[in-house]
């Protein structure tokens, strides 16, 4: 692997976590808002009041939309990341989306998400497994 091989690739894939991250937080908050509505939107919809329905829960629709976007997003940055980096070193990459997408939703008070030491020392193996994963690349050169 070429050092500029790794320039490229790695801002690329980190760009692709963050975008993954988003969409899973966005997906979350938004499909919690619909299923809160959800009865209200059942009946407006029998009524033929669509925009009423969309009204109820336009919040919850963009931010659906959005975490589809990002989805998206990231699947064409990480598309372009691989062409960069050996899946040796761009999958491990991945589960930095697991740790972000805990603190998040944890921090966030709008995701209603509760924390655990158990899942926050999960956390910390992730990134103790990524701590290993990139030292021993570096000193296997």
């Amino acid at each position: 692997m070429h050092a500029n091989d790794l320039k490229a690739g790695l801002p690329i894939a980190f760009v692709s976590v963050l975008l993954i991250s988003t969409a899973q937080l966005a997906m979350k908050w938004g499909m919690g808002g619909l299923a809160e509505q959800w009865n209200n939107i059942v009946i407006s919809l029998e009524q033929l009041q669509v925009i009423k329905a969309v009204l109820l829960v336009w919040p919850a629709l963009i931010s659906v939309g959005i975490g589809l976007c990002c989805y998206a997003l990231s699947m064409a940055c990480w598309v372009m990341a691989l062409k960069h980096l050996p899946l040796g070193v761009a999958y491990p990459l991945l589960s930095l989306s697991y740790v972000i997408v805990y603190l998040l939703a944890v921090t966030l008070p709008w995701l209603n998400e509760t924390f655990s030491w158990v899942k926050l020392s999960g956390i910390g193996f992730i990134l103790l497994g990524l701590t290993f994963i990139f030292t021993a690349k570096k000193s296997s050169h």
